[in-house]
């Protein structure tokens, strides 16, 4: 669905490296109570606020591993596309169409070829290395948890039709236990990225922006899918988190005047479609949760709505991180 993202994301973490639905949702079986309609939320501004710098955390392999740059570029690849494979699974059934589930199975595969070429990158059978074998392996394990339930998930689904609330916490439960893990893994092993060395390049730093706002941007879209499955009030405060922690690194890619150069006027033009789009995503959000708030339901319209803008803010993505890949 969002491959041209993928690939730029993946490109993008080299050079940086380098360098320094058209039927009716289903029903869920819990209806919730009926509550008042909340007020969209306005689309944010693109104010600048302060960046926190974080120390990076040491890597647990021995500092110059074997192809590590190679290694966390494939690694890289392997976050967007279980990101990716993710969202796709929470897609399925609230939009009824199996180019989701097909586009589910294809990321996965696309993962277990990276695997292998990461695990021969990165010298996983060397001794030296046998903790981050461990941790690796930890991973591989949940991964493995997470697709066995996700296709039970959808095996009941299109068995009955509908969704089943304990089917939806056992998988939502194993996306938690992977990225629980997983997060902090490919943050540590990117860690040899010195803050130095996007000092340097203030391309690369913006670019690093650009990454933090993908992973939050696809985060808010599985939680807004996971609410209207699991009508939990957990899922809709995360979406909201998300959207917030989007907004954090839409300000720090402005930071530094950066936008505000004559040469990167493309750029400043491009950011501005991405916030107007993601604002227009989020309120249609909003829209589809009051409707979800009033009887368990989402109309057709609605959901078109939502899936138009979550189209057209990546879109809008991917052409803003084109135009700062033109200058690394």
């Amino acid at each position: 669905m969002r491959s041209l993202i993928l690939f730029i994301s993946l490109v993008l973490v080299g050079l940086v490296l380098i360098a320094g639905c058209t039927e009716t949702t289903p029903e869920v079986q819990v209806t919730p109570a009926v509550t008042a309609a909340p007020t969209p939320a306005a689309t944010p501004m693109a104010t600048v606020v302060s960046s926190q710098t974080v120390s990076p955390t040491a890597v647990q392999t021995p500092e110059r591993a074997m192809n590590y740059i190679d290694s966390t570029f494939t690694l890289g690849r392997m976050h967007g596309v279980m990101l990716e494979a993710i969202e796709e699974a929470l897609a399925y059934p609230v939009l009824k169409d199996p180019v989701e589930k097909a586009d589910f199975e294809s990321k996965i595969k696309d993962f277990d070829l990276l695997a292998i070429m990461f695990e021969k990158q990165a010298g996983l059978d060397r001794p030296e290395n046998a903790d981050l074998k461990a941790s690796y392996e930890s991973i591989i394990s949940k991964k493995n948890d997470l697709v066995a339930d996700a296709m039970n998930f959808f095996a009941v689904y299109e068995k009955n039709g509908t969704v089943i609330y304990e089917d939806v916490i056992v998988f939502e439960d194993s996306i938690d236990g992977f990225t629980s893990e997983f997060g902090p893994f490919t943050k540590n092993y990117f860690a040899m990225v010195s803050k130095e060395d996007l000092d340097n390049n203030r391309h690369a730093a913006a670019a690093f922006d650009l990454l933090s706002m993908h992973h939050y941007m696809i985060e808010s879209v599985e939680e807004a899918f996971g609410y209207v499955l699991l009508n939990e009030s957990i899922e809709k405060e995360e979406f909201a988190a998300n959207i917030e922690k989007f907004d954090d690194a839409a300000n720090a890619f402005v930071i530094d005047d950066y936008l505000g150069e004559y040469e990167n006027k493309a750029k400043l033009a491009a950011y501005t479609s991405v916030m107007s789009a993601k604002g227009r995503m989020e309120n249609a959000a909003y829209v589809m949760f009051a409707e979800f708030e009033i009887d368990g339901m989402v109309s057709e319209n609605a959901l078109d709505a939502f899936e138009k803008e979550v189209d057209s803010l990546t879109m809008a993505y991917d052409k803003l991180l084109e135009e700062v890949l033109k200058d690394l």
